[in-house]
């Protein structure tokens, strides 16, 4: 049961969660996690390009959103914002939206140029990104701790690369493609905080998910790619990322974390590239080397360091600062 509470500055509501809400929101946390860790998965499974992965993905969560975003929405006690608030919020859910139509396209392209392990893991670099834009643009001074994980953070970014060109299927240039995932997922990550002062999540994500339909489907047909799936197991995997990836797993994700304590939260969500890593060994036959393993271990301690520090500038908008994908 979710209780509404006065509104914060910029218009948005503060959302109180009873223990039984609490309780199912770890529920969602951890099903969202679940349904995320297989994307690289049906990513390659999907005979189509990067883009036109993500532009089904886009598109066949649309109704799944769209009915959330009429239903659940507004049977929720919110406080109204302004119209130049809302306008201010949709205006950064659009701006969510490019970012992330930027996010998958560079992920889905990592995915099929490196290991599903180096893919997940680099792209979990964005909350890091987004402590460093909010330091050099925004003069919020992390402190030591921080600075300790940023430093840790790069460590094991260099580690994962390091063997990338020695391994069958990899390219150093996949690695590449997932910082720039990385990148583009921490400027949605900014924008969203700012979208969800003033408009709600289900709201949000329908928003950013049709802008990010666009800007694939563009992205896919500039890029001369194959955009129609040739074979039922094709199809099957670009709905299985529509519908049990973005809508479920995204989705759940979203609406979990304006109910947990983010830092706890947070550090659930780093359980998602190690399930992916885990299941590239059986599934893809890419055993990690040490050097991988010890990368992987260096890069998910700095975001355990990282999350906490960074709490309070998000408790209050809904996301965390490692959010699902």
């Amino acid at each position: 049961m979710i209780s509404s509470s006065p509104a914060v500055p910029g218009g948005g509501p503060l959302v109180v969660a009873t223990a039984a809400g609490t309780g199912m929101a770890w529920l969602m946390m951890i099903a969202a996690v679940v349904c995320l860790a297989f994307v690289p998965f049906l990513v390659r499974a999907a005979d189509v390009g990067p883009g036109a992965a993500g532009f089904w993905r886009m598109v066949l969560a649309l109704p799944l959103l769209a009915a959330w975003s009429a239903t659940v929405d507004r049977r929720q006690p919110v406080a109204i914002p302004a119209s130049g608030a809302r306008r201010r919020g949709l205006l950064a859910a659009i701006a969510a939206g490019l970012a992330f139509t930027g996010d998958l396209f560079f992920f889905h392209r990592a995915i099929g140029t490196t290991t599903v392990a180096n893919a997940a893991l680099l792209c979990q670099l964005a909350p890091v990104m987004v402590v460093a834009a909010l330091w050099i643009f925004g003069g919020e001074r992390p402190g030591r701790g921080l600075i300790a994980g940023l430093g840790l953070a790069l460590a094991g970014a260099w580690l994962l690369v390091r063997d990338t060109g020695d391994r069958a299927g990899a390219d150093v240039m996949g690695d590449l493609s997932a910082v720039a995932a990385a990148a583009c997922y921490a400027a949605y990550l900014i924008a969203i905080k700012a979208a969800r002062r003033s408009i709600a999540a289900g709201t949000t994500m329908l928003v950013t998910t049709a802008v990010s339909a666009v800007g694939l489907g563009l992205l896919a047909v500039a890029s001369g790619e194959v955009l129609m799936p040739s074979s039922l197991a094709g199809w099957a995997a670009v709905a299985a990322l529509g519908i049990l990836a973005h809508a479920g797993g995204q989705g759940l994700a979203t609406a979990a974390l304006g109910r947990l304590p983010v830092g706890a939260a947070s550090l659930l969500l780093l359980i998602q590239p190690v399930i992916t890593a885990a299941f590239g060994w059986p599934i893809e036959g890419e055993m990690p080397s040490l050097v991988q393993v010890a990368g992987a271990m260096l890069l998910l301690a700095a975001l355990a360091t990282a999350n906490p520090a960074v709490r309070p500038a998000w408790r209050r908008t809904g996301p965390a600062p490692l959010a699902a994908r």
